[in-house]
């Protein structure tokens, strides 16, 4: 059995549209139809190019076999439904063998490229309360992230706060903080404490910040700016998570937990290296406060996620394998679904992994992380007992 430490929710069309104070309303990001390839994208106020809701939906299928459907019908549901259903989520996933599902948003990663402080704080609670209400299906398998907004750190620890309260485990920040902004910045601190009072893990996601995220509106524009922002989306995340590190995050909150989602693995152990050469050669001389290595800290305190990464497996002799996790990433078109045993088991096989490594990166990591009772998932969802009778 598996757990995916990095799956998504697809947030229906007009969440933000219903939901919003009515005074926003009219700006609300909403889901509009192209007409020509009949694709349902998410559009929102200061971001130019939609998230394209129907791929985000397609697991199982190849874009062609997408557009086959839409040609043939036009208002064809594309994949099963569990991008918005809790229930068919649970029984898609019990079917694949993934016993529990760690949620990302969908439409909501770009809600973090917001530049409008009003609209992001207020699309932010309108989606945590969607979240709630979706996990709330099974909340011991269903361990949703919350976005948490962080102009103002006192607004972000009560939105922590209230998350919580209702039932969801873990937080969801931008991957990087606008150009005047970093995480070197104490206010930072504040919320860093929150997470671990309220023990809740912090996430970083691709395609989720302020800065090479928001580029994302140039890409198929051309080869210069589509080649261009494969690499500096990827670097994002990670000049972000190394500045949680050299800015002391984790030397004065030891029990923090930060996840690097949907990144890979493959730059682990250039990077550790990059981090220790940089320390020992340059800026470690300087009053940086540090008690460990670079690297120590890293691999203490940021978990990193992975859908299929052969070259990050085959670093594991240099990286361990105590911090990496699984991704299923049900229900967008790069999904495993629903053939994740087959191809978890072929990369393990190609990598020469053992069996233990292969249990802690796809079961035991995720499931420490998280506190998730490994032998209560190994039985199907009482939410789900009516569809696996049918």
């Amino acid at each position: 059995m598996y757990i995916s430490a990095d799956s998504h929710v697809v947030e229906p069309p007009n969440l933000w549209v219903e939901r919003l104070p009515k005074a926003l309303r009219e700006s609300a990001p909403r889901a509009t139809r192209n007409p020509e390839n009949k694709h349902w994208y998410f559009n929102a106020p200061g971001i130019s190019r939609g998230v394209d809701l129907t791929l985000s939906s397609s697991a199982g299928l190849s874009n062609a076999e997408v557009d086959v459907l839409l040609a043939e019908d036009p208002d064809a549901i594309i994949g099963t439904g569990g991008g918005v259903n809790s229930r068919q989520r649970l029984f898609d996933l019990w079917k694949d063998d993934t016993v529990a599902d760690v949620l990302y948003p969908t439409a909501g990663l770009a809600l973090l490229q917001l530049d409008n402080q009003e609209m992001q704080e207020a699309c932010f609670r309108v989606y945590n309360d969607w979240l709630a209400e979706f996990c709330s299906t099974d909340p011991v398998r269903l361990i949703g992230h919350a976005l948490i907004p962080c102009w103002d750190a006192d607004v972000a620890v009560a939105e922590m706060e209230r998350a919580r309260s209702m039932g969801i485990k873990g937080g969801l920040i931008w991957t990087s903080p606008p150009a005047n902004d970093s995480f070197f910045d104490p206010r930072y601190d504040k919320i860093w404490a929150e997470a671990v009072a309220l023990n809740m893990p912090i996430s970083i996601h691709t395609l989720g910040g302020q800065r090479e995220s928001r580029q994302l509106s140039t890409f198929g524009s051309s080869v210069e700016s589509s080649y261009y922002i494969t690499f500096r989306t990827r670097d994002e995340m990670q000049r972000s998570l190394c500045e949680m590190i050299v800015a002391g995050s984790f030397e004065r909150h030891p029990e923090l937990k930060i996840i690097g989602a949907e990144g890979g693995i493959n730059y682990a152990a250039v990077m550790e290296q990059r981090l220790d050469s940089g320390y020992r050669g340059f800026w470690g001389k300087l009053d940086h406060g540090l008690t460990m290595k670079p690297s120590e800290y890293f691999r203490r305190n940021i978990f990193l996620t992975y859908i299929n990464d052969e070259v990050g497996l085959n670093n594991l002799r240099f990286t361990g394998d105590d911090h990496f996790m699984w991704s299923g990433d049900y229900p967008h078109g790069a999904s495993t679904w629903p053939n994740s045993a087959k191809s978890i088991t072929k990369e393990a096989s190609g990598c020469n992994l053992s069996e233990a490594t292969v249990r802690k990166l796809t079961l035991t990591n995720v499931a420490n992380l998280y506190g998730i009772n490994l032998d209560e998932v190994a039985q199907p969802s009482p939410a789900i007992k009516a569809l696996l009778k049918s």
